[in-house]
């Protein structure tokens, strides 16, 4: 399952960025991928998206190493870190009404799943049956800001079983730290309007948090009855990544067109 989610995750779109040019990115810390040929492949993909923070360069380059290197933080489980201390008061806690108060995913009392040390899968079950899935599997770890900390990226699929919801999505965990809450920032959503695959919607910043909105109002009360959703989708629990404050872009990728 490791393989196939990376490789699907891989296959998502890139933003063209409207801001102002990144620092160099051989100038950050070395970007370490579990699975450096796919996430090579990513990057070609995915140039402009990551051009804009500064993760690579023009043509892609990137400073590569095989191990987080000593003295930075590294834990041994990525996914029992998320597990554990995941800050549930942002996304993903919008796909899970029942964290309303809760602090972490272990709070939850949902019973911790995962492949090792990369992969978390979170299996929310109400009325006794699995109807809300998230699949988080980190891509790499690299520094976001530019503030010399290593930052980690997911992909996360989120499924709604029974709502035929399946979305792709990039989450960020900035500034880890060895213990505290972990600061997640949701970057990007993914949408296929059809079972054609080559065609598909990428929501970016604010207008991710808006579409988030549309599927939470409308999909989630039927899996949790007596849940309200927010009136709007700026009351959603939500904080901005660094260099995305306030912005919303939306793309409609044809893959068949290029």
């Amino acid at each position: 399952m490791l393989l196939a989610l990376a490789l699907w995750l891989a296959c998502l779109g890139a933003w063209r960025p409207g801001h102002a040019e990144p620092l160099p990115a051989m100038q950050r810390l070395p970007v370490v991928a579990p699975e450096p040929d796919i996430f090579r492949g990513f990057v070609q993909g995915n140039l402009q998206w990551l051009q804009r923070p500064g993760i690579v360069d023009a043509q892609g380059h990137y400073p590569v190493a095989d191990a987080i290197p000593a003295g930075e933080y590294a834990p041994q489980s990525f996914a029992r870190e998320l597990f554990k201390r995941a800050d549930l008061t942002a996304f993903p806690s919008a796909f899970l009404p029942v964290a309303m108060g809760k602090s972490t995913f272990a709070a939850l009392g949902i019973r911790y799943e995962a492949e090792e040390p990369h992969t978390l899968l979170i299996r929310d079950k109400p009325l006794g049956q699995a109807q809300v899935s998230l699949t988080i599997f980190q891509m790499a770890s690299f520094d976001w800001d530019g503030n010399g900390t290593r930052d980690w990226l997911f992909g996360c699929r989120i499924l709604l079983y029974k709502q035929n919801v399946d979305l792709g999505s990039f989450l960020l965990v900035l500034n880890p730290q060895p213990t505290g809450p972990l600061d997640v920032r949701l970057l990007r959503v993914t949408y296929w309007p059809s079972n054609d695959t080559s065609k598909y919607i990428n929501y970016f910043g604010t207008a991710a948090r808006d579409y988030l909105f549309t599927v939470m109002r409308d999909r989630l009360p039927a899996i949790y009855p007596g849940w309200t959703p927010p009136a709007r989708a700026e009351d959603l629990p939500w904080r901005d990544a660094p260099g995305m404050e306030g912005v919303g872009y939306v793309e409609h990728v044809d893959e068949g067109k290029k």
